[in-house]
C-alpha cells in the first residue's frame, strides 16, 4: 500500500477479530427494564427463529393427509402409529397415544425426543423411557402425539445432519424441518375433535428441549412447556437440529426461554450435565422475566444428582406440572409401569424403509429452494429489506470519527481517521483533498485491497478533476489483510466448545462483517458530504462492490454508486459459497436481488 495512504503503523485492533460466541460460550442473563421491552424483545426473536429456520414469510399450510394405524389397546390407553404430510414430500411420522376410555373432549401433549438413538421407542431405566412415559400419560387422561426427528426411526427422507455448506446460502436446515414439522404437529392436534385445542403442552428433554424452546417461543397454542435438561447458559445445544445460521448471534437459549413468559413452564437439570448450575444461573434468569408478568409462580423445576436424563424423578415431576395447567388438578401422579413386547410394533417401517416422499437431501433441498424462491419474490420490498438487515447485519450504529494525522503531498492533503463503530469496529479511513478542489462532490472508494485501490486511475482522474476521495479498509482487507478471526483461548477449554462447529449460529461471516463496515463507511462519507455541501457517490471493486451491493439497500445519502461488474457476477450456490458466504443471500435472490432494492442508480464497470 502506498505510505500515503497508510493510517496505522500496526495491527487495527478490532473487537471482531476474536470470536467469543459459541455453544460452550458463559452468557451473561439478559435484563428487562419493562414488560413492555420485554414483550418487544419477544417478538424480535420470533423474527430471528423464523429468519434462521427459513420460515419467513411462513410456508403454506398444505393438506396434512393423515394416516393412522392401530398398533394395540391396552389398559387405559390405546397406540396408534401415525405419519403426517407437513410439507410437500416431507412426513413427519411417530406414535399417538390415547387415552381409554376417550372422554368428548381431552388435553393433549406434543411429545419431542432428544438425540436418543432408539427416539420414541427408548426405554433405558434410570435415563429415559419414552413408551412408559406416554402411556402413563394417556392414562392420565392426556392425548399424546410423539414424533421423530429428522433423519431418525421412520422419518429418513433427509439425513440428521440437514443444513450444511451451500444449504446455508439458502437457511434450508434440520431445525427448520424440525420446527415446521412441530408446527404442524399442533395443527394436527388442533384438528382431532376429541383434543381440547385450548390446553396443548410440549415436553421434550436434550434436543427434544431444544425443539420444547423453539416451538413454545414462537407458537402461543403451546399452553405449558417442559424442556428437560436443556436450557443452559453456558451450552446451547451441539446438534446442527439445535443451530442455524443467525440462530444466536444476539441471543441465547435462556432468554429464549425466559420469553416464554406468562406461559407455565417446567425445567429440569442435573449435576452430572450442562444444567448443572440450573437453581443458580437459568432459573434465576427465567424468573427475572416472569416477574415482569407477575408469574413467577407458575415457573416450576426440579434439580437431582443425575447424569443427563429424562428420568423417572422427572417423569413424575412433569406429569403433576402438566395436570395442573392443562387439566386444573394439583395431583401426585405415581408412574405405572408397562411391559412392551418387540417395539418395532410402534414404527411404520420396521427399519427397513422411510415414510414416502424425497428420497435425501439433494432432492429436498432442490424443491426448498424453489418453493422458498416464490415466497420471498412475493413480499413487497420493505419485507426484503427487512430480511436483508437480519441477513447482513447491517444496522444504525453509531460512530467516532478519531483524527491521526494529516499531511500533503503532490497539491493533496490526506486527512487519516480511525473510524470506531459500537460494535467493536476499527477501520482505518484516509480523505483526499485535492489543493484545485471545486467540485462539491465526494467519492467513497471501496476495494477488497483496501485503500490501495486509490491508485486505480478513475479515482485518479476524479482526484484530478477536483473531487475529493474517502476511501477505508473494509474487515480483513487493507491494513488488517494480514490479521485473521480467532476464537478466545479461554473459550476453548470449554466441554462445550465443540471445535466452533456452528459458527455462523453464533457469528457473521467476515462476507457479512465487510458488509456491515461498507454500511458504516457510508455512513461516515454521508456525514462528511453533509457537512460539506457535496453530493456523495461510491465506487467499489472486488469483495467491497458485494459488499456495497447488500449495503445500498439499507443506506441513505448516496446520489449514484458504480460497481465493479465482475465481482458481482456469482452464477451458482458454489461460487456464492466460496465467493460471498453470507448465510440467508441466496433465498432472498443473490447480489442482484439486492441491487433491485437500491433507492440510487447503480452503473456497472
Amino acid at each position: 500500500m502506498n505510505p500515503f495512504y497508510q493510517v496505522l503503523g500496526f495491527r487495527p485492533d478490532d473487537d471482531r477479530f476474536i470470536i467469543t460466541r459459541h455453544t460452550g460460550t458463559r452468557y451473561p442473563i439478559t435484563r428487562f427494564r419493562s414488560r413492555e421491552e420485554a414483550d418487544q424483545r419477544r417478538e424480535a426473536l420470533r423474527f430471528n427463529l423464523r429468519m434462521a429456520a427459513g420460515l419467513y414469510p411462513w410456508p403454506e399450510k398444505t393438506p396434512l393427509h393423515v394416516k393412522r394405524e392401530l398398533v394395540g389397546t391396552y389398559e387405559g390407553y390405546r397406540v396408534e402409529k401415525i405419519m403426517f404430510e407437513s410439507y410437500p414430500g416431507i412426513w413427519s411420522t411417530g406414535n399417538l397415544y390415547l387415552p381409554l376410555p376417550l372422554p368428548q373432549k381431552s388435553p393433549a401433549i406434543l411429545n419431542v425426543i432428544g438425540h436418543w438413538p432408539e427416539q420414541r421407542l427408548t426405554r433405558k431405566v434410570g435415563e429415559a423411557d419414552y413408551p412408559q412415559q406416554l402411556a402413563n400419560f394417556a392414562r392420565m387422561g392426556f392425548i399424546c402425539l410423539a414424533t421423530d426427528m429428522i433423519g431418525m426411526v421412520d422419518s429418513r427422507q433427509v439425513s440428521h445432519d440437514y443444513g450444511r455448506d451451500e444449504k446455508e446460502l439458502w437457511l434450508s436446515n434440520g431445525l427448520g424441518i424440525q420446527l415446521w414439522n412441530n408446527i404442524r404437529a399442533l395443527d394436527l392436534l388442533c384438528s382431532m375433535p376429541e383434543v381440547d385445542a385450548e390446553n396443548i403442552g410440549m415436553t421434550g428433554a436434550s434436543g427434544g428441549g431444544s425443539q420444547t424452546l423453539f416451538l413454545a417461543l414462537l407458537d402461543e397454542r403451546v399452553k405449558a412447556s417442559a424442556p428437560i435438561n436443556m436450557i443452559s447458559l453456558h451450552m446451547q445445544g451441539g446438534c446442527t437440529c439445535e443451530n442455524a445460521p443467525g440462530l444466536r448471534i444476539h441471543t441465547n437459549n435462556v432468554e429464549m426461554c425466559a420469553l416464554i413468559a406468562p406461559r407455565p413452564l417446567f425445567l429440569a437439570g442435573s449435576d452430572g450435565d450442562w444444567t448443572q448450575n440450573l437453581e443458580t444461573a437459568e432459573l434465576p434468569a427465567v424468573l427475572e422475566a416472569y416477574r415482569l408478568y407477575g408469574a413467577e409462580d407458575v415457573v416450576e423445576h426440579f434439580y437431582q444428582h443425575a447424569p443427563h436424563q429424562y428420568n423417572e424423578k422427572t417423569r413424575q415431576r412433569v406429569y403433576s406440572f402438566f395436570a395442573r395447567y392443562l387439566m386444573g388438578k394439583d395431583i401426585e401422579w405415581e408412574e405405572q409401569p408397562i411391559t412392551t413386547e418387540d417395539l418395532q410394533d410402534l414404527t411404520w417401517f420396521r427399519g427397513q424403509g422411510h415414510a414416502p416422499g424425497f428420497e435425501g437431501n439433494e432432492a429436498y433441498f432442490v424443491a426448498h429452494k424453489t418453493e422458498l424462491s416464490a415466497r420471498i419474490a412475493s413480499l413487497p420490498d420493505a419485507e426484503k429489506r427487512k430480511m436483508l438487515a437480519w441477513i447482513t447485519g447491517i444496522r444504525e450504529n453509531d460512530f467516532r470519527l478519531i483524527p491521526v494525522s494529516e499531511d500533503s503531498l503532490n497539491g493533496i492533503t490526506a486527512r487519516r481517521f480511525v473510524v470506531l463503530g459500537e460494535h467493536g469496529e476499527k477501520l482505518p479511513l484516509v480523505q483526499l483533498i485535492p489543493a484545485e478542489g471545486k467540485k462539491k462532490r465526494l467519492c467513497l472508494a471501496l476495494s477488497g485491497e483496501g485503500k490501495a485501490c486509490l491508485d486505480h486511475p478513475s479515482l485518479q482522474a476524479l482526484l484530478a478533476d477536483g473531487v475529493q476521495v474517502i476511501s477505508g479498509d473494509l474487515f480483513l482487507t487493507g491494513e488488517s489483510a494480514e490479521c485473521k478471526q480467532e476464537v478466545s483461548p479461554t473459550d476453548t477449554n470449554s466441554p462445550y466448545y465443540y471445535n466452533n462447529l456452528h459458527q455462523t449460529t453464533f457469528n457473521y461471516t467476515p462476507d457479512a462483517l465487510r458488509a456491515q463496515d461498507a454500511s458504516l463507511l457510508i455512513a461516515v462519507a454521508n456525514r462528511i458530504a453533509t457537512a460539506e455541501g457535496a453530493e456523495l457517490t461510491v465506487w467499489a471493486e472486488g469483495c467491497a462492490a458485494r459488499a456495497v451491493a447488500c449495503a445500498l439497500p439499507l443506506c441513505v445519502g448516496v446520489a449514484d454508486a458504480a460497481l465493479e461488474s465482475a465481482a458481482l457476477h456469482l452464477v451458482d450456490d458454489e461460487a456464492y459459497y466460496r465467493d460471498f458466504l453470507i448465510p440467508g443471500i441466496c433465498a432472498l435472490g443473490g447480489l442482484q436481488a439486492c441491487l433491485r432494492l437500491t433507492t440510487c442508480p447503480v452503473h456497472t464497470f
